[in-house]
């Protein structure tokens, strides 16, 4: 089965609301094996809501919405899907009874424009929501299976726990699972990766795919099967065949920031941090790994007064072995920024890891015009720890 999820409200394309639905309908479908090729969000209009609905059903088995069931003027996914399906609305006394209960029970009094949620296209399956006041429906037909949902996060997820789910395993035959493994990298770039892993990204089961933040790396591996036992074993076959081709640059189901944290554990280390920028970009990247712990010993932010050309390595270096000896820990890294950019507009950013068998330094360039590109900045510190730990660099 393919499906398709829409979100209808002009408040989300205002980006007043955030859209949570489309994620958790997603993840849900994927547990059960129905495949989601494509989400969209339109806003309250019929004939765009329409439009919409009749372009999923031309692509997908099943379309499901959410939001727009409620009782004002501009709450008309209703009149959308029937326009799409060619369907007039008719009126549900069971449904009507069922929102005047509701509103009798939290002692609310109801408004003429309730009635309006009692309206669905003729032919649909009434839905009964008695955790609210939105009560929806389904439609199958020739064309596809429309099933509507509210935009209320908690009562779209309990219908869709209580009625969608039962309806497509018992109605629809839904047996298969999707599992999906997320593994994190570090140390190569995006396309280096990709071309390792190239042939495996083209498969179609399981798949495999990869994304980019700040200098790290998740690898997204998906496996459809018939049980999850089955679907489980794929995940552990092309995990297996990852760790060949990408050695010690794949760190695994955890992230950068825990795997450093789990190896100083590990082999009894404390921590210094000296940040040589006011954002202390390395200890942001770590803190909320290493907040439990008392690994990390201290950390002395000192940003530049002004600017120095030169001794950036210098400075990095003296950071990290005041902070190491101040706050006697075992290891001290320090990170420094150049005050001022090169001619292309970068700083030159040292990272020096002073270590029992002596320091270790790194520098890179970056461009930190933009503020979240700071946080390259604690990829590359926790980088060059991590490498430290695995024994893979050496004073």
């Amino acid at each position: 089965m393919d499906a398709e999820i829409l979100a209808i409200g002009s408040e989300l394309l205002l980006g007043t609301t955030v859209d949570t639905n489309t994620a958790y309908l997603s993840s849900q479908l994927a547990s059960i094996g129905v495949n989601v090729y494509r989400t969209g969000m339109v806003g309250d209009n019929i004939e765009r809501i329409a439009a919409c609905v009749r372009e999923s059903l031309s692509r997908a088995d099943l379309l499901i919405c959410t939001g727009g069931m409620g009782p004002t003027v501009d709450d008309v996914t209703r009149d959308g899907v029937a326009l799409a399906v060619g369907r007039p609305l008719e009126f549900h006394q069971a449904l009507y009874d069922q929102v005047a209960a509701r509103f009798a029970s939290l002692r609310r009094p109801m408004s003429a424009s309730n009635r309006r949620q009692a309206y669905i296209p003729q032919g649909a399956r009434p839905i009964p929501n008695p955790v609210g006041t939105a009560p929806c429906f389904m439609i199958e037909s020739e064309h596809g299976t429309v099933i509507v949902l509210p935009g209320v996060p908690s009562e779209m997820r309990y219908l869709f726990e209580h009625v969608v789910q039962p309806y497509l395993r018992d109605e629809r035959g839904v047996r298969e699972v999707i599992l999906v493994r997320v593994l994190h990298a570090v140390g190569l770039g995006e396309s280096v990766i990709g071309e390792r892993i190239a042939d495996l990204m083209e498969q179609s089961n399981p798949t495999v795919g990869i994304s980019a933040k700040q200098a790290r790396y998740e690898l997204r591996i998906g496996a459809k099967a018939d049980s999850p036992a089955a679907a489980q074993a794929m995940l552990d076959s092309v995990t297996t065949e990852l760790e060949a081709r990408l050695g010690s640059v794949l760190i695994g189901s955890e992230t950068l920031d825990q795997q450093v944290v789990r190896l100083l554990q590990e082999r009894n280390l404390t921590l210094a941090l000296y940040e040589g920028h006011v954002t202390a970009p390395v200890y942001t990247a770590l803190r909320h790994a290493i907040r439990p712990t008392t690994l990390l010993r201290g950390v002395t932010i000192h940003p530049l007064d002004s600017p120095v050309p030169e001794g950036v390595a210098a400075r990095a270096h003296t950071g990290a072995v005041n902070a190491r000896d101040h706050w006697r820990s075992a290891l001290g890294l320090g990170v420094e920024v150049s005050a001022t950019p090169d001619e292309r507009g970068y700083h030159m950013v040292v990272a020096v890891l002073v270590t029992p068998e002596g320091p270790l330094t790194q520098e890179q360039y970056y461009d930190l015009r933009q503020r979240e590109n700071l946080n390259f900045i604690g990829t590359l510190g926790l980088g060059m720890l991590r490498r430290y730990l695995l024994g893979e660099t050496t004073p």
